[in-house]
């Protein structure tokens, strides 16, 4: 659908950004081609040298790959350039673990809904694999915060909404080195198991609201647990003696 040309200032770095929003908003799926930089001129109300300039850029960022003759298309890991936790930690400083699980918490129940309502026979399995890998890790904490991982990572996917999935994977990233320490907790890799199973038996037999609820559940399970490690961390910080360094 045709849109209005874009302001002339800055002109190169508004058709980037315009390109950037093109992925972000999904209308380009990684993987896919963009438009024919002519089509892109005419949408935009631009040159094609300016167009090439944008496309250059968003290339250098590691977003894009051309070739002369095929055309531009968007790199599979394009949305990971986009929303990266390096950049936001960079660019929004020290923040806030439980902000940051909060904003996992809300991506995560939706991601868990969309799975009960679009997961295929693929994704169930792999779902699955994921359960048992953590079964299987019971007692390696790393192994299984590993298997944990692969698990929402797997029902973050059955979602299909890439963006969702991105930014869900993000607020992962961020939360890490804490995910870690929760799975360290007596009785927690059990009780992962337990719920993480009968979430993805909802999933398997798209009970939509038993998978959206038994989610919702586990997340404010983790957040009570997060909130006390957290607690914990910080009285030991302020009893610690002066030049002391927490090597946790």
């Amino acid at each position: 659908m045709p849109t209005k040309p874009v302001s002339r200032s800055s002109l190169v770095d508004s058709i980037a950004q315009e390109l950037r929003n093109m992925v972000l908003n999904g209308e380009i799926q990684p993987g896919e081609f963009f438009p024919p930089q002519k089509k892109l001129a005419e949408r935009f109300g631009v040159g094609m040298s300016t167009v090439h300039e944008a496309i250059q850029i968003l290339a250098t960022l590691g977003m894009v790959e051309s070739q002369a003759g095929k055309g531009t298309w968007v790199r599979p890991e394009a949305l990971q350039t986009l929303i990266h936790p390096t950049t936001l930690k960079t660019r929004l400083g020290d923040m806030d673990a439980l902000q940051v699980f909060e904003t996992r918490t809300v991506i995560e129940v939706a991601l868990t809904e969309l799975a009960g309502q679009r997961a295929t026979a693929q994704d169930v399995q792999r779902i699955k694999k994921a359960l048992e890998r953590m079964n299987a890790a019971i007692g390696d904490e790393e192994a299984f915060a590993e298997a944990d991982v692969a698990f929402h990572t797997a029902v973050a996917e059955a979602g299909h909404n890439e963006l969702l999935a991105q930014f869900y994977h993000t607020a992962s990233k961020l939360l890490a080195d804490l995910i870690l320490r929760l799975v360290r907790l007596p009785d927690a890799s059990e009780g992962s198991v337990r719920i993480e199973a009968a979430i993805a038996a909802a999933i398997e037999r798209h009970q939509v609201d038993r998978a959206r609820r038994l989610a919702r559940w586990h997340m404010r399970q983790v957040g009570r647990l997060l909130s006390a490690s957290i607690a914990e961390r910080e009285s030991t910080a302020r009893k610690a003696p002066v030049g002391h360094q927490d090597g946790a």
